[in-house]
């Protein structure tokens, strides 16, 4: 699924990802350093400037209004609204400039904070009552997006919602930090912010607001004889629903479009574009490959869009499972099979988009996504939001990465791009890639020439499509080299990570994930920063910059607010100094990891205690101290204790494998078979979970690859397969494999991708079909693999949009699989390597005396 938070962290010009580029104060609605008034402050932020008058004293919390606006009419509503607060003594907050409240009513922006431009803190019930009274007089009926947290004071653009004015952070029911708020016995709670109006429980709603809660129920459709029984997708422009008709109990699918909200790059919003879609189904009436409009009403100021709700599933997903490269054998047979089906409905998409060209309407959004197939084998077009009529020659406004036509193409020409790409990825299904270059496409047309046989007439269908100007003939270079085994590979891999550093900079020092931003020192964790990536150098005997690991160390020493998980906090820092050779510090920041209480952390490896677990263990080890194996054991009863309590997700990182993992790695050392049944309880516990999110998969669950997903669950119940004989075990092993051996995987990563499948299948050793798969990975990593600049090898990144060098998601997990894979390792990742064979003594080392809770009989544990 598509996080649409990475598109923050893509400013133009970089080929990685990045923290957003600081936007011109030139483009402000006001001067950043102009306070609203004398001995005023203002400070400005990333997205908010906050404006304070003197000796200001405001609750934590209470009653705030919003003023929803546009990008057209901010500016007006801040200069009538700024003098009343200064007047009034009113704290307050607006957005800088238009380019970030534009982000906020995008599409993809937060439903949740769409509209709300200027946020003001009144000091009571009277004030607020004042306040909106003295608003309402000035701008009272100006446009904006309906707020849907907020309740509206009459016509808008006033919006009221009780919160938080301060921040303050809480623990959400997964154990997650969140905005909190207090209740009346003093706890901090989740200060909620879904969409809809829903005050805390224990707040009294003021009576002045009770005629805007009638006026909001109101406002509901009378009459209308749809009933939506299930919620299917949700964007900041709205919602789709699957609706029943009351008349005739007939099945429809129903759209909402909200006016204001949804903005996309041409500046239409949501119900725009639903009308766009309304007109093209008027035009497409009778057509096969087109469901059929029933209705079309306003209420409550939103749109609704009624038509025939269609029987199929998307194309990508029908692809998913008869694709050659799923996992089955690749025989000629499965590929002989493969091409008929995907010709067969490549032909109708074509004749599908040469009738509406035919009947003057432009698709505009070619991709699998927007085509569902339906049971009898016959396709349907969906989303026709984005369609225009052919004679207006208008460029692409909205696209999935890799459809997306470059804007030289206009009209027709968007179709005819769009069906280019999607003739090439029903073959070599990595359309992420077009973006990066002719010599990646053509990859791809090798790839898929070479593995199907394919029509004479194939490249030259796809060259016209896209057309010379983005794929000119000419000869290309392959990133990828015929023999992956080859040292060199590894070294330009390596050099490549190296020379994309950036020492000078304080958040980071390899370019990587998002996550680098989006977590809390992020640039310097094992996951996502320096600690992962020079531990990776260092394991495959690449050369380590002594300057690099200086900045690692000094930057560790000013970590804020860093959890004492391994992958994303201090423990994983504190093993990588250790490993290259810095005992000492390695052993101090593993103290400042237990330094912490573990109360609301979370159990979990990725950020919580089983990495903080493992890395005592591995300590323990390595130092032969009693002591921080006794620590592990503790931290065992509190993860036992919680019997799965706060697991947001199933898998290795986030999951109850973690748990296994650790549990098994400390009865490994300590022989104690309680805790080698606690470790079978909670992975058992895990997959169960994740057999029940997919009941119809069958004995193959299909996982997301690498170590968050199957993979990692896979080499776990390896592992607890050396200890104990288990049918369970073996089922849950046997159901697994199946996330390590499909080519079409999501990315190269380590966490979600084929770097990690390669580590699993290393790992197993399932006998003679993994070097089958592992031969097919290698050769695939290619497929991603792009070249920046001459001699390098750099990999697309997690979601596609940029390059990463990170263990996570880029180039030192792919160097770490190679090496791995090119030496005969088993698994080379940090506490995932077979353990030491138990040993009936080895419960005697370990002071049992602070291991109060995991006993059988008080978890719940079978004996």
């Amino acid at each position: 699924m598509q996080d649409f938070r990475y598109l923050n962290f893509c400013p133009e010009g970089t080929h990685f990802y990045d923290k957003p580029a600081p936007e011109s104060t030139t483009d402000d609605f006001r001067p950043p350093e102009t306070p609203p008034a004398a001995n005023w402050s203002a400070e400005r932020g990333r997205e908010w400037t906050v404006c304070t008058p003197p000796d200001a004293d405001l609750p934590l919390q209470g009653w705030k209004i919003h003023v929803s606006a546009t990008p057209e009419n901010a500016a007006e509503l801040l200069d009538a609204v700024l003098p009343y607060c200064v007047e009034h003594r009113l704290s307050f907050k607006y957005l800088n400039g238009p380019a970030v409240l534009s982000r906020r009513s995008s599409k993809y922006g937060d439903r949740t904070a769409s509209g709300k431009f200027i946020t003001i803190y009144p000091s009571d019930e009277d004030q607020l009552h004042r306040t909106l009274l003295d608003l309402d007089d000035r701008i009272g009926g100006s446009a904006g997006p309906y707020i849907l947290s907020d309740l509206r004071w009459r016509s808008g653009p006033l919006y009221v919602r009780y919160g938080g004015f301060a921040l303050r952070m809480a623990r959400d029911k997964h154990g997650a930090l969140v905005p909190g708020i207090e209740d009346p016995e003093g706890n901090l709670v989740p200060d909620e912010r879904r969409p809809g109006f829903r005050p805390p429980s224990w707040v009294k709603l003021p009576e002045f607001l009770a005629e805007a809660v009638a006026e909001r129920s109101a406002g509901t459709l009378h009459d209308f004889p749809y009933r939506a029984h299930k919620a299917l997708h949700f964007s900041n422009g709205g919602g789709v629903y699957l609706a029943r008709d009351t008349r005739t109990g007939e099945e429809v699918l129903l759209k909402e479009a909200r006016p204001l909200a949804g903005l996309d790059t041409s500046g239409a919003d949501a119900t725009q574009r639903m009308q766009q879609e309304r007109w093209a189904l008027e035009q497409l009436a009778d057509l096969d490959s087109v469901p059929a409009l029933y209705d079309y009403q306003v209420g409550h100021e939103h749109h609704f869009l009624t038509r025939e709700f269609v029987e199929g599933v998307p194309l990508n997903q029908a692809i998913f499972p008869r694709h050659p490269f799923m996992g089955g054998e690749n025989t000629a047979e499965e590929r002989t099979a493969y091409t008929e089906w995907a010709l067969g409905v490549l032909g109708q998409i074509e004749a599908g988009i040469a009738a509406m060209h035919a009947r003057g309407v432009v698709f505009g959004d070619v991709h699998p996504g927007n085509v569902l197939v339906k049971e009898d084998g016959t396709i349907a077009f969906i989303d026709m939001e984005t369609a225009t009529p052919v004679e207006a020659g208008y460029r692409q406004s909205m696209g999935a990465l890799g459809f997306y036509a470059p804007d030289h193409l206009r009209g027709p020409e968007v179709d005819l791009f769009g069906l280019a790409c999607l003739r090439l990825s029903m073959f070599a299904p990595v359309p992420q890639v077009i973006p990066w270059g002719t010599g990646k496409i053509r990859e791809l047309l090798d790839l898929a020439m070479g593995h199907f046989d394919l029509p004479d007439d194939f490249v030259e269908s796809i060259e016209s499509g896209m057309g010379e100007d983005v794929l000119p003939a000419g000869e290309h270079t392959p990133v990828w080299p015929d023999d992956p085994f080859d040292p060199g590979l590894r070294a330009r891999i390596a050099s490549s990570v190296v020379e994309a550093a950036t020492p000078d900079r304080q958040d980071r020092l390899y370019p990587g994930d998002a996550f680098q931003f989006l977590n809390q020192d992020g640039g310097v964790t094992f996951a996502y920063g320096a600690a992962g990536v020079l531990w990776a150098l260092s394991e495959t005997g690449q050369s380590v910059p002594v300057e690099h690991v200086s900045w690692l160390m000094e930057r560790a020493r000013q970590l804020a607010e860093v959890g004492p998980g391994f992958y994303t906090g201090l423990s994983g820092v504190a093993y990588t100094l250790e490993r290259l050779g810095f005992r000492p510090e390695g052993e101090e920041f593993l103290e400042s990891a237990l330094s912490a209480p573990y109360d609301g952390v979370s159990g979990n490896i990725l950020e919580g205690l089983s990495g903080l677990g493992l890395t005592l263990t591995h300590f323990a080890e390595t130092r032969g101290a009693a002591s921080g194996l006794a620590r592990a054991l503790d931290i065992a009863d509190v993860i036992t204790s919680r019997n799965g309590s706060g697991v947001k997700r199933p898998g290795l990182l986030h999951g109850r494998s973690g748990h296994a993992l650790f549990l098994l790695r400390l009865y490994e050392r300590t022989a104690d078979a309680a805790l080698l049944e606690a470790a079978v309880h909670e992975f058992q516990a895990d997959f169960d979970t994740l057999a029940k999110a997919n009941p119809d998969s069958g004995p193959r669950i299909t996982f997301p690859n690498g170590l968050a997903g199957g993979a990692g669950m896979a080499i776990v119940a390896h592992e607890l397969l050396r200890h104990r004989a288990d049918p369970r075990l073996e089922s849950a092993l046997n159901a697994l494999r199946s996330s390590t051996e499909s080519q079409l995987v999501i990315s190269n990563g380590l966490f979600n991708g084929r770097s990690g499948a390669v580590v699993a299948l290393n790992h197993l050793n399932l006998g003679g079909a993994p070097v089958t798969r592992l031969h097919d990975h290698l050769s695939a990593f290619g497929w991603e693999a792009v070249s920046v600049e001459e001699g390098r090898v750099d990999f697309i990144g997690d979601h596609s949009h940029r390059l990463s060098t990170d263990l996570a998601t880029g180039s030192a997990g792919v160097l770490l699989a190679l090496d791995a894979t090119a030496r005969g390792r088993l698994n080379p990742l940090p506490f995932l390597q077979p353990g030491p064979a138990v040993s009936a003594t080895a419960v005697g080392q370990a002071d049992r005396t602070a291991h109060r809770v995991l006993v059988p009989e008080r978890n719940g544990y079978p004996a």
